[in-house]
């Protein structure tokens, strides 16, 4: 993600602009992301419920912002208030009377105005001040993160989501206290905006030690916060039980944020862009590497190449060509060959010998005589599982399921399907042409049997005739010769018709094979990882989504 910050720039940032439309536009974005978490089967209840606490919030007072005092037990939170106030707001001490209950300390002109939003956190113990600089923040005193009392730990943990901004309190002995660091800051800093590490109890060491505490605690919130998009809090060194002088840093820490409105609407930016990024994250598609498709694009080209050489073989293009061209003479037959070429087509109707050789749709549509989609699934399959591996593990009973050999060999065989079905009308051509070598054909064969009648009265009565002198035959009687005519003039005519109804059929076979092909190519394509490509459209939905809510959020990108 990005590398953290001047501690407080991002704060100061959007305390100096309007940020109505951009928390708008990352809400929209946060909607996209949820859609698209849904369809990719994660869950998504998480960035609901920001969403959920993002609208209500907006709702609600937007000149005030509540800032949660959040620390383990000792730490001097109470203490912290107290300072601040002047007097007594919250009883301080290691076993408090209120420690299960949040005390909230808020400007007396703004405590009809944040009541319901008092109300809706469960804050029902309140004080009340008069000092002008601290109109526009509610303070939250919570109870302990590590009290024995679990109910405390659960008062913080609903009270957290909908603080606008927190100071994360702690001393010199609990400032590296695992309960705080490993189990609140990782999980609640990227969802705020404003927050600053309050370092109290200072007064306890000298310049060499606070300094080298103020290290070691950089260092530990800056392992805390790798690969987090989110600014490293400012941390501040206080003295509460000095008073007033010891805690100046803080109070103006808290003078800084004169915009309530920035701070609200910066806070629910940065819980979006969070819950937008952490399921973005899920899916693999946030991160220092940013989206990377789950299969190698040139790993997934050879693999659907090899499913569609497969498809084809099973196909058999070359045998719907054959039956193409026989259609086309077969079409060209009753039109060309005359009153014979009628009688013989039906011969070859009827018989089922068209059906059988003369019928490529019927040859593509059939294509499961000839084999199975077994050998055709096996390199999408393959491509599949070999990425299943580096896939995140939310989405790798999916792609497995859609790697299953039962089902991707049902899709590729319906892929298949659609893609024959979706040809053309398959119909042979024709060519007027035919109807003249039919009515040529017509004429030879009255030629012929006016021959053949001739010459049997020649035979029977010896009518005289005259006789044709033909080369390499010598002379022969008339009604010879027009019978020997008649039959070289139809075997003629017979060619040509033969030769032109297969030019036609080879070209129209060349064509319907070439769609075929595109077709099935493009089917194949499309569903031999179709269930991919609809994990790979939610995954890049939720990357956008990312982008989008840092971009609105005014956050540098994280996921490149």
């Amino acid at each position: 993600m990005t590398s953290p910050s001047i501690p407080g720039e991002r704060g100061r940032r959007l305390a100096g602009q309007p940020r109505s439309s951009g928390i708008e536009r990352c809400l929209n974005s946060l909607e996209d992301a949820v859609g698209a978490a849904e369809a990719l089967g994660l869950d998504a209840s998480a960035a609901i419920a920001v969403r959920d606490e993002a609208r209500q919030r907006l709702g609600l007072v937007s000149d005030a912002y509540v800032l949660a005092l959040v620390g383990g037990t000792g730490v001097g939170k109470s203490s912290l208030l107290n300072a601040l106030a002047g007097a007594t707001v919250s009883e301080a001490g290691a076993r408090r009377p209120t420690t299960h209950r949040p005390v909230a300390w808020m400007a007396t002109s703004a405590a009809p105005r944040v009541g319901p939003l008092l109300d809706r956190l469960g804050a029902g113990d309140r004080r009340v001040h008069d000092i002008e600089a601290l109109e526009g923040v509610v303070i939250l005193d919570l109870p302990d993160v590590d009290s024995l009392e679990p109910a405390n730990r659960a008062t913080v943990e609903q009270i957290l989501p909908r603080a606008d901004a927190v100071a994360w309190v702690t001393d010199p002995e609990k400032y590296a206290d695992a309960l705080l660091h490993d189990g609140f800051l990782r999980r609640w800093i990227p969802r705020l905006d404003r927050q600053v590490v309050v370092l109290n109890k200072a007064d306890l060491l000298d310049e060499g030690g606070a300094d080298q505490i103020r290290s070691h605690l950089a260092t530990v919130l800056g392992a805390e916060l790798a690969g987090s998009a989110s600014s490293r809090p400012e941390i501040l060194l206080v003295s509460a039980r000095h008073g007033g002088d010891g805690v100046a840093s803080f109070r103006a820490w808290l003078s800084a944020a004169i915009d309530a409105k920035a701070v609200v609407a910066g806070r629910l930016a940065a819980a979006t862009v969070d819950a937008v990024e952490s399921l973005a994250r899920a899916a693999g598609a946030w991160g220092p590497v940013g989206l990377r498709p789950l299969i190698d694009p040139e790993r997934r080209r050879r693999a659907v190449d090899a499913s569609v050489a497969e498809v084809l073989r099973v196909v058999d293009l070359r045998g719907a060509e054959r039956q193409a061209v026989a259609a086309t003479r077969a079409g060209a037959r009753p039109r060309g060959a005359g009153p014979l070429g009628h009688l013989t087509s039906f011969v070859y109707r009827t018989s089922g010998r068209e059906r059988r050789v003369a019928d490529p749709a019927a040859y593509l549509s059939g294509w499961r005589s000839r084999g199975g989609m077994t050998r055709a699934a096996a390199p999408v399959r393959e491509a599949v599982q070999e990425a299943l591996p580096a896939a995140p593990s939310i989405l790798r009973p999916g792609l497995a399921a859609a790697a299953e050999p039962g089902l991707l060999e049902g899709r590729l065989a319906g892929a298949l399907d659609r893609a024959v079905a979706a040809q053309p009308d398959i119909r042979a051509p024709t060519s007027a042409l035919w109807s003249l070598l039919g009515l040529a054909q017509t004429a030879n064969l009255a030629l012929l049997v006016f021959a053949v009648a001739w010459m049997i009265l020649w035979v029977v009565a010896r009518p005289p005739v005259d006789v044709v002198d033909l080369p390499l035959i010598g002379p022969l009687p008339m009604p010879f010769a027009l019978l020997a005519l008649g039959l070289a003039s139809g075997f003629v005519l017979a060619r040509l018709l033969s030769l032109h109804a297969g030019l036609l059929g080879r070209r129209w076979a060349r064509r319907l094979a070439d769609r075929v092909r595109a077709g099935l190519e493009a089917a194949v394509a499309d569903e031999a990882f179709g269930a991919v490509d609809r994990v790979e459209v939610a995954r890049r939905a939720l990357w956008i989504a990312a982008r989008e809510a840092e971009t609105a959020a005014g956050s540098p990108s994280g996921g490149r």
